[in-house]
């Protein structure tokens, strides 16, 4: 037998024809199921504090700069360098002739450029005596470079032949002593004698010098 039990509307409006009216009974309590009241989760987060950061700073040690070691010397303790003597610089020098020939003529005369009337004649006749001409010689006057030494004098004009009237040997700062001979001294024939014009009156040294005079020739 087929169940009775139905849920259709259209078939339940066929047995409940009538009106129905819903009165309100106040008579009646319904009691509500309790509201659970929302609990809110209150989450207590933990504060967290801020610290100040903190900045270490190292205390960083500069080393003292050590002190460079003192350059060497070249001179060891207590060794003595040699002293180096500085070449001879040479001197300019005022002179008459050409020195073509490498003779040197020296005079010392203070007041004239080269000897009183005499003296120059006397000079003549020397320098015809052994062949020479102005070019061929250097006449210097030594009054006005008095000091002068020797090698300065070689060093500037060379000479060959030095014939030498009123200048010294100590003059020249020459270890040699005159003793009426030429004298070779290093590469130079030297002849010394009295200052021209009292040469001109002395008989006993112009023999002397005409004498050496002939070995140069």
């Amino acid at each position: 037998m087929e169940s009775q039990v139905t849920n259709n509307a259209n078939a339940l409006r066929l047995f409940f024809t009538d009106d129905v009216f819903v009165v309100e009974d106040k008579s009646v309590q319904i009691v509500l199921p309790a509201v659970t009241e929302a609990v809110s989760a209150t989450v207590s987060i933990p504060k967290v504090e801020a610290k100040e950061a903190v900045v270490v700073v190292e205390n960083t040690v500069i080393p003292a700069e050590k002190p460079l070691p003192p350059s060497e010397s070249y001179a060891q303790k207590g060794e003595i360098l040699p002293i180096v003597e500085e070449p001879l610089q040479p001197k300019a020098f005022k002179f008459l002739g050409g020195n073509k020939k490498s003779v040197l003529i020296l005079v010392n005369d203070a007041a004239y450029d080269v000897s009183t009337e005499q003296g120059r004649e006397l000079l003549r006749k020397i320098v015809k005596a052994v062949d020479l001409a102005t070019p061929d010689f250097a006449l210097l006057n030594y009054a006005n470079y008095k000091g002068t030494t020797y090698a300065e004098l070689h060093q500037f004009f060379k000479p060959q032949i030095m014939l030498s009237f009123g200048v010294e040997a100590s003059h020249l700062q020459l270890n040699l002593n005159w003793a009426g001979e030429i004298i070779v001294h290093e590469t130079t024939r030297i002849i010394f004698a009295p200052n021209l014009h009292p040469l001109d009156s002395d008989l006993s040294a112009k023999k002397s010098l005409w004498g050496n005079l002939q070995k140069i020739k």
